[in-house]
């Protein structure tokens, strides 16, 4: 690579869903991108060895598959063409301890396997004349300048053969082999001090089972998720989802140090067992499972501060898990990524393929200001269950306060939905919640007193009174000054590149 030094050429670790969007990326402001994977190249959509977590439930957000339309157009129709789930008949149903919500299908929606999404993108990323792929090759450590200010490529080896490695030059390396990334090692070893990382140490474990979905409910059910009540000491929650091959895929997770069997008598008990709903266990009766439940545990997420290195070395980028791996259970990790390679796309543009000094550094602050609200929102929930600790160079504000400002939310948006939904209207202002959570809207639309006092609407004024003052117990602040000063301001992040604000994308 970079022969010709007129040329310029990005080498990408990792070819999943990060590494695949960062190429996609690249191929328009670099002359070759060189994709280096540790797996053999698939031949069919499949779990992946290099990706354990593969064959659990994934799902992307509707604001990622928004991202990864503008990158690859049609995308979405592609996945349709291989086989991912949409029906305008299917309902995406919600379930928690404050009721129950119908979402119909309105036709563009669509359910799918991690393994369907990654081939489909492998395939729009391999037809990019400029774009190849190594595979079953690792990279062992980076290649710097002799003053190691600058990285200039890396150092690989075909995986599994410990003497023979080679070198491979480049302008950019963008590491993106997520979870199991060697990126401090790699940056220790050239001398560079790391700053302390955020820590949420969750003991998160989840369990997955797939089942042949019965011929006469087909079209029924897209999605049913449950989430059990802080009252059972623990979370425990169930989703079943319909993907491609009339497969649905199931799945129990848990946050706090309670892991979901993997027996499959245990996991068929933990189904009917769930607190909130049986709705899981009465789906699957009779289905035929296709697999034994595989079970999948994480003991802390991690938010890498890499943008607090000073002089970080030109020429290195980092996105993805690699930079940052959020709690699985609420299924923002694919979105995330999306988020932060569309920021990549934004920067290189603004850059007209000239990066400046300091404009990977600038790239990784942008990155953190993007994903900051998932982390926030991620962390505030799974404080909620015993156990988990949030460690770190900055702590978490008003946890206590903030889980009951959520509780709230989800119980007055619960009930006021479904009151709408009886009715045959829907109020935007309900569903704002949810948006929030879904990335689409910044905290604040739903954290202020306007959407405090319409939460409250429908209560009396004694049990209006009684809430705000459990909400508000030890604070003497004005509320409205109180619900301003508790959430961090997250406003540039929901400024989105590529021309779309949060409120067109929600609207859409």
């Amino acid at each position: 690579m970079n022969n010709n030094t007129s040329e310029k050429s990005a080498l990408v670790i990792g070819a999943g869903i990060a590494g695949l969007m960062a190429a996609r990326v690249l191929s328009e402001h670099y002359d070759t991108v060189v994709v280096i994977e540790r797996d053999s190249k698939p031949e069919q959509p499949g779990t992946r060895a290099g990706v354990p977590q593969s064959f659990h439930l994934h799902q992307v957000l509707p604001r990622g598959e928004m991202i990864l339309e503008r990158f690859f157009p049609g995308f979405l129709a592609d996945l349709l063409a291989l086989g991912a789930f949409s029906t305008p008949n299917a309902t995406a149903t919600m379930i928690n301890r404050y009721g129950t919500l119908a979402f119909p299908g309105d036709g563009r929606a669509m359910t799918y396997s991690r393994a369907l999404l990654e081939w489909a993108m492998r395939q729009r990323v391999q037809a990019i004349p400029n774009v190849r792929f190594l595979y079953h090759q690792e990279v062992i450590g980076l290649e710097s300048s002799s003053d190691r200010t600058t990285i200039t490529g890396v150092h690989i080896r075909e995986r599994g053969q410990l003497e023979h490695r080679a070198t491979l030059s480049a302008d950019l390396v963008v590491e993106t082999s997520g979870r199991s990334s060697r990126l401090p090692s790699w940056l220790t070893a050239l001398g560079y001090e790391l700053p302390e990382d955020e820590r949420i140490k969750a003991n998160i474990g989840y369990t997955t089972r797939n089942y042949k979905v019965p011929a006469n409910r087909g079209e029924n059910v897209a999605v049913i998720v449950v989430e059990a009540s802080p009252a059972t000491g623990h979370f425990t929650g169930g989703v079943l989802k319909r993907i491609e091959n009339d497969i649905w895929t199931v799945c129990l997770a848990s946050v706090g140090g309670y892991y979901p069997p993997t027996d499959p008598a245990e996991f068929e008990a933990g189904l009917r067992s769930l607190p909130t709903s049986p709705a899981l266990a009465d789906m699957l009766q009779g289905a035929e499972p296709l697999s034994e439940p595989r079970g999948y545990r994480i003991p802390e997420c991690i938010r890498h501060h890499y943008e607090r290195i000073e002089e970080w070395p030109s020429g290195l980028l980092v996105l993805g898990d690699a930079l940052c791996h959020f709690d699985p259970v609420y299924g923002q990790g694919m979105t995330l990524a999306a988020i932060e390679v569309e920021t990549l796309a934004a920067g290189l543009s603004e850059q007209q393929g000239q990066p400046q000094h300091g404009f990977e550094r600038r790239m990784l602050q942008q990155m953190q200001e993007a994903i900051a609200p998932a982390w926030w929102r991620s962390s505030i929930e799974d404080l909620l269950w015993p156990g988990v600790v949030h460690n770190g160079p900055d702590a978490i504000q008003n946890v206590p306060l903030l889980h009951k400002y959520f509780d709230l939310c989800l119980k007055q948006s619960t009930r006021q939905l479904e009151q709408s939904q009886r009715q045959g209207d829907f109020d935007m202002l309900y569903f704002k919640y949810f948006l929030m959570n879904w990335l689409f809207i910044a905290p604040r639309e739903v954290i202020n007193t306007d959407m405090l006092n319409a939460l409250l609407a429908s209560e009396t004024p004694a049990s209006k009174q009684a809430i705000l003052a459990d909400l508000f117990a030890g604070y003497d602040q004005p509320i409205e000054t109180l619900l301003a000063e508790i959430v961090p301001d997250f406003s540039l992040t929901f400024e989105m590149p590529g021309g779309f604000t949060s409120d067109e994308e929600a609207a859409s």
